[in-house]
C-alpha cells in the first residue's frame, strides 16, 4: 500500500501545482473493477491512469489493469505512459 500512497501524494502534488482540483482516494479490492465502480459512482467525466509500458509476454503474463480499465469503462479514459520498467524514456 505504501506504492499507491506515494504515488497519489505524488499526483496530488502535481495537479494542485498546476491549479487542478485533487481529491486522493486509495481503493482495494480488484484494480480495475474498483476503479471503473468507482469512476461510475461518483459520475467522473474523466479517468487518468498511469502505465508502466509493459509489453510482449511480460504484459500478458501480468495482465493489464489500464487495459482492463480502458475496454470496461463507459467513462473516458487517459492512459499515461511512465518510464519502462528499468529504461529511461
Amino acid at each position: 500500500m505504501t506504492e499507491g500512497k506515494q504515488a497519489t501524494a505524488y499526483v496530488e502534488h502535481a495537479g494542485r501545482a498546476a491549479n487542478v482540483e485533487v481529491e486522493s482516494v486509495i481503493l482495494e479490492g480488484s484494480p480495475a473493477e474498483e476503479i471503473i465502480d468507482f469512476a461510475e459512482k461518483n459520475d467522473l467525466d474523466l479517468i487518468v491512469m498511469g502505465t508502466h509500458g509493459i509489453t510482449g509476454i511480460p504484459r500478458f503474463l501480468l495482465g493489464s489493469i489500464a487495459e482492463n480499465v480502458v475496454m470496461h469503462s463507459k467513462k473516458a479514459v487517459l492512459v499515461v505512459r511512465g518510464e519502462t520498467l528499468g529504461k529511461n524514456r
